[in-house]
């Protein structure tokens, strides 16, 4: 198998304007399709659960919690209130497009250290980064019970790609929790005021 990934890189933003210009590019291209797919993928530490977990609760930009489903992993996230229900899926990379048919939504958000290992192509890649140091951080406070898990999530330090994927917008989001729920909260009651 060869790696195809044939992308246009929209560059590295950081907080609001990164999500803002992800907003405009998944609107833009729901314009042309019915569904689409947003991988996010990110070094352990990087937050990647916390951001998506964001827009299960907060929905995002102009379409709300029920026009997009959130996968973290192997977990399927839903919400009524703030409280998060969840249920594992079982994901393959060969059936990966069936599953997708499934899905009544506008669009799939999926979020995995090395997306690709269970979907061959996603409309937009997002990278999300942080410092260093403070990607050390969330791990230490994640993994105090397991001091060995530390050790192995510190060594990994880029982000693999298991081919055959495809994506044809890239980005890096440089990522602050904060920020990614501030703005989803701004979106919310935007939304809100136009009904």
């Amino acid at each position: 198998m060869t790696r195809e990934i044939q992308e246009r890189d929209i560059g590295t933003m950081d907080g609001i304007e990164g999500l803002e210009r992800l907003r405009r590019e998944v609107e833009n291209l729901l314009l042309s399709s019915p569904k689409i797919v947003v991988a996010v993928a990110g070094l352990p530490g990087s937050g990647k659960t916390v951001f998506v977990k964001d827009f299960v609760r907060l929905g995002f930009g102009r379409l709300g919690k029920r026009d997009i489903v959130v996968i973290d992993d192997n977990t399927l996230y839903t919400t009524s209130f703030w409280k998060l229900n969840w249920k594992k899926v079982p994901l393959r990379k060969d059936l990966w497009r069936d599953f997708l048919a499934t899905l009544d939504c506008k669009v799939v958000i999926f979020s995995n250290w090395v997306p690709s290992r269970f979907m061959d192509s996603a409309d937009i890649l997002v990278n999300l980064a942080v410092s260093e140091p403070r990607r050390l951080s969330r791990l230490r406070k994640r993994e105090r019970k397991h001091p060995e898990k530390f050790e192995i999530q510190q060594k990994k330090t880029t982000l693999p790609v298991e081919p055959p994927f495809s994506a044809n917008l890239t980005m890096t989001l440089i990522h602050d929790n904060r920020i990614s729920f501030l703005w989803g909260l701004f979106w919310k009651v935007r939304r809100g005021l136009s009904l």
